[in-house]
């Protein structure tokens, strides 16, 4: 229980970042730059292949050595905390990438993020779809159970946002009802949170209703702290053993798109950024109908 509220006051330091992984600013100097360049490499050496990266990190296993003896630095040399360093990657959109350098050794000592080539973005995107679509006990039991749950009436639920709006699934028939169930400190859940935002944007003039159910009974305080200027989604405060017990959820994060009669239309378990156009044109297909 310690460890999730510390893991989840590192996200909430790391969504109110100013960003630290930036380029040159006009407080720095070329000469600055340089100067921490070579303060932090000297003695050590750049790995260049995915063979050579996974023998360092080999070595490094062996040797003991964790994440956090690991140096991360930003583009401009700047030294940054490791929770921060893989938060600005993971939402570069594969724009940034990773340098990584070994001691004559060959354990890992630093990190350096770096733009991404295009042939490095591509590579990366690849990967990743691979991934999310790769055929595993987890993925195939997700997918049974929104394919159980497909064109069937969606459960009910009366509920009360972090501002005291109290939202009935009842009382919403005629609107198109968007549920995202997530939790503070699940990492595929903020990765998504951009592309939900833009969702919300798109259908704010619109009969759509988004609401985001935070799972792990937080209070509404720490919610809105959290996803202030972050997650554009209606906040619920809920907890595991509820409403996700009715919708059956099994991973986080969960999407579903409810129609104005209040049947299941569109369900997706796990982030997968390939799938959320469906999602979108699902909604479109619903206010057009």
């Amino acid at each position: 229980m310690l460890g999730r509220k510390v893991f989840s006051l590192s996200v909430l330091a790391l969504l109110s970042s100013t960003g630290v992984l930036r380029a040159q600013t006009a407080v720095d100097s070329a000469s600055q730059v340089e100067a921490r360049k070579t303060k932090y490499l000297s003695g050590l050496q750049k790995v260049n292949s995915d063979k050579e990266l996974h023998y360092a990190d080999s070595v490094s296993n062996v040797k003991g050595v964790s994440e956090a003896d690991i140096i991360c630095l930003s583009q401009d040399f700047q030294k940054v905390h490791r929770y921060e360093f893989k938060n600005r990657l993971d939402q570069s959109d594969y724009k940034l990438t990773t340098d990584t350098y070994v001691d004559s050794s060959f354990v890992v000592r630093l990190k350096v993020a770096r733009i991404a080539t295009k042939e490095e973005q591509e590579k990366a995107i690849e990967e990743f779809r691979k991934l999310v679509f790769a055929k595993t006990p987890e993925s195939i039991e997700r997918e049974k159970i929104i394919a159980s749950q497909m064109n069937k009436p969606a459960p009910l639920f009366s509920v009360t946002d972090v501002d005291g709006v109290k939202y009935d699934l009842h009382e919403l028939k005629g609107k198109v009802v968007v549920l995202n169930f997530w939790f503070i400190g699940c990492a595929p859940c903020k990765k998504e949170m951009p592309e939900l935002n833009k969702l919300v944007e798109k259908y704010k003039a619109k009969d759509v209703v988004f609401l985001a159910f935070e799972v792990n009974d937080n209070s509404a305080e720490k919610i809105k702290a959290v996803t202030s200027g972050n997650f554009n989604y209606t906040m619920i405060p809920a907890k595991r053993n509820g409403i996700s017990i009715q919708y059956n959820i099994k991973t986080y994060p969960t999407s579903y798109v409810i129609d104005q009669s209040g049947i299941i239309r569109f369900g997706l378990a796990a982030y997968n950024p390939f799938r959320l156009p469906e999602m979108d044109k699902t909604i479109e297909t619903l206010l057009n109908h």
